[in-house]
């Protein structure tokens, strides 16, 4: 088969489950009542896609890795959320990476297939109890892994005229690693204790997605956040991560110390290297940890019906009040409708912080085109001289 048919029975294929999801699941279903869950989960997929999918050139589709898989575990009894997740992500990921409209339509049906026939898969064996559940998690990795990897690389060798087996042995990296931490994620929004993690994950992919589509506006590409050359040192930002993961549990002031430390270094660190981003963010995290540390270790809440919200985690709040300290710093700004909650002045400075580094690193310059732009700059300055010597 050449590309152009394999192209067009993906769409068809694509195109029939949609049809079949619409009369099983979305003509019938409920609205979802908390909105902000799907959305956030757009946005992971989203940025799942626009950091380890396909490439700006790629004529054809990849599966996020992670999170569509989490996604169809967690609205496995609202599949039609699931649909409108894959429906809205593929399209508006692809677009933001610059990719053409026949592999925005590719990369839309690949999604939306996986998206129906891993629901079906999962409802089928059932989710009933714990044997079920874990036999439905199996069945939609395999599932997962068909349309993924599998899929993935029979595109990409017929699109490219290269071989099945050298694009199936890329495509399937990592990915059983990455199936298993989509279950793991899944699991975290169904635990109440890892709840609060996979919340801040959420909120980090969307503040994420907007530093993309700001950087896609003045004209970035998706191809240079993680080119050579990153201002970021990758271990070091790992190293990072754990701690802030540690401190979660660990308790009494090292629950702030740790972070407060952490972001007192980062902004150090980043004001040295006039990467102001990531100054802007560590401003943010620190105004968070003092605000905590002057309040014995937990942030204030204006209101009392928000610190009800999160009653279950009454050792990280407290209600403000008079004699809180540094209370304009405290958790006071309503987000604006669908998402819950509220925020401080600090997480607004980590989001705008966030959303800037991504933004400038769409917008640099890749090292080797650097690189190459100055030895054209040298080149043409030789030719101008020997131009000048000659006359």
């Amino acid at each position: 088969m050449n590309a152009r048919s394999i192209r067009a029975l993906l769409w068809v294929a694509a195109l029939v489950a949609l049809l079949a999801a619409i009369g099983g699941w979305v003509l019938p279903a409920q609205p979802y009542p908390a909105p902000w869950v799907w959305i956030s989960f757009m946005g992971m997929c989203i940025v799942d896609d626009f950091l380890l999918g396909s490439k700006d050139d790629a004529r054809w589709g990849e599966l996020p890795k992670i999170t569509l898989l989490a996604a169809i575990i967690v609205f496995r009894r609202h599949p039609e959320v699931t649909l409108l997740v894959a429906l809205v992500a593929a399209p508006l990921g692809s677009l933001l990476k610059g990719q053409t409209w026949s592999t925005q339509l590719t990369a839309t049906a690949q999604w939306v297939l996986a998206a129906v026939i891993g629901a079906f898969t999962f409802r089928l064996v059932g989710f009933g109890d714990t044997p079920h559940f874990l036999a439905a998690t199996g069945a939609l990795m395999a599932v997962y892994y068909a349309l993924g990897p599998a899929l993935s690389a029979r595109l990409q060798a017929t699109m490219t005229s290269t071989d099945f087996g050298s694009a199936f042995a890329l495509h399937r990296r990592l990915a059983i690693s990455m199936l298993t931490a989509g279950a793991m994620l899944a699991l975290a929004w169904r635990t109440s204790w890892l709840e609060p993690a996979a919340l801040k994950v959420a909120d980090g992919a969307l503040v994420t997605v907007g530093g993309i589509f700001a950087g896609f506006i003045f004209g970035g590409r998706a191809s240079r956040v993680l080119a050579p050359g990153a201002p970021v040192p990758v271990r070091p930002l790992v190293a990072v991560g754990a701690v802030l993961v540690l401190s979660e549990f660990t308790p009494g002031p090292l629950s702030w110390l740790l972070p407060l430390g952490l972001a007192v270094t980062a902004g150090i660190w980043a004001v040295w290297r006039q990467i102001y981003p990531i100054a802007c963010g560590a401003l943010g995290a620190y105004c968070n940890e003092v605000v905590r540390a002057a309040n014995g270790g937990r942030m204030p809440v204006e209101g009392h019906d928000v610190l009800a919200a999160v009653n279950s985690r009454a050792d990280t709040y407290a209600l403000a009040g008079p004699l809180t300290n540094f209370a304009w710093l405290d958790d006071r700004f309503t987000l604006p409708p669908p998402f819950p909650g509220i925020a401080s002045a600090g997480d607004i400075l980590i989001a705008i912080g966030m959303a800037w580094f991504v933004a400038m690193l769409m917008l640099r310059q890749p090292a080797a085109a650097a690189a190459q732009g100055v030895t054209d700059d040298d080149s043409d300055l030789d030719v101008r001289e020997d131009a000048a010597a000659a006359a």
